[in-house]
């Protein structure tokens, strides 16, 4: 497989992801915003601004947040420009690409313009943004095969679902909102359900969940897991250079495995060094698959 292919669908899995689980992290964070005023409104907006690495830009109430997070389409880190970023990419190749995947995230290109012009009701248009990034991820997952593209798409996936879950608790919902916070954590990252399964929700059980469960999909323990097995799968199928890369999730995800009944500082301290292990796997993995060795210099 050409680098350019293998960059193209590790980065569409990379900005799926991170439009997923922003729009979901504003929509969850605004209505707590909403509906509990304990938190002033220009400290909650620098939560999550913070969080997110994006500048404030004198952002003091809801429905600025709104529109800053959701942004525009040359701002990767913003809802729009993440949608926009994983289109170019499955534009680049198009050719390789199923047709039903491109018409899936041109379907959820669309819905984020339209919302823009929607955003009186922020909550409604961030919840359809949302399905429509679930249709992609359900396309992608019925229209791809199990070749080399997908194993790229599921790594880039992986490493960028670890640095938004880090970010996501980075927030602290459940400690600026003690009532109400751990359920608006669990709720932006799909996990409500699965964790009432376990018991009562509380702030530490929530964050021990979303770092270290074995079966939750949007854990970072699950995450790392995915993205080892995905390297193995590229080195099965006879992708070089991979090994550096290939140590690197492993120990991220031994790291998160081994870690035995954790203090709650113990599981802040993995989560955050677990993305920062992201990034270096995602660097790791720009220099093994995605860079030319060298130059070719021709002669006259």
């Amino acid at each position: 497989m050409l680098s350019r292919i293998a960059e193209s669908f590790f980065w569409i899995g990379r900005y799926v992801e991170r439009a997923h689980a922003t729009a979901r992290l504003l929509a969850e964070h605004h209505q707590l915003m909403v509906e509990e005023s304990s938190v002033p409104e220009p400290i909650a907006c620098q939560l999550l601004l913070d969080a997110l690495s994006l500048p404030d830009a004198e952002t003091t109430t809801g429905a600025a947040l709104v529109r800053q997070v959701t942004g525009e389409a040359g701002r990767s880190a913003t809802v729009a420009g993440a949608v926009a970023a994983a289109r170019e990419n499955a534009r680049a190749v198009r050719d390789v690409l199923p047709t039903e995947v491109f018409e899936a995230l041109n379907a959820a290109h669309l819905s984020v313009v339209r919302g823009l012009a929607l955003m009186d009701s922020p909550g409604a248009a961030l919840h359809r943004v949302v399905e429509r990034l679930l249709v992609v991820h359900g396309v992608i997952a019925w229209a791809m095969p199990r070749d080399e593209s997908y194993q790229f798409f599921v790594l880039g996936r992986s490493l960028e679902r670890i640095d938004m879950t880090a970010r996501l608790l980075a927030v602290q919902h459940d400690r600026f909102w003690p009532e109400t916070g751990p359920v608006a954590t669990l709720r932006s990252a799909a996990a409500h359900s699965a964790y009432l399964r376990r018991g009562a929700v509380d702030g530490d059980g929530v964050r021990e969940f979303l770092v270290l469960d074995r079966d939750f999909p949007r854990s970072m323990r699950r995450s790392a897991m995915e993205a080892e097995d995905a390297v193995r799968q590229l080195l099965s199928l006879g992708a070089g250079g991979g090994t550096a890369l290939l140590r690197e999730v492993g120990m991220l995800r031994s790291r998160l495995e081994f870690a035995v009944h954790p203090t709650p500082e113990v599981v802040d301290h993995l989560a955050e060094e677990a993305r920062v292990s992201a990034m270096v796997a995602s660097d790791t993995a720009d220099a093994s698959f995605f860079r030319q060795s060298g130059t070719v210099v021709w002669s006259h």
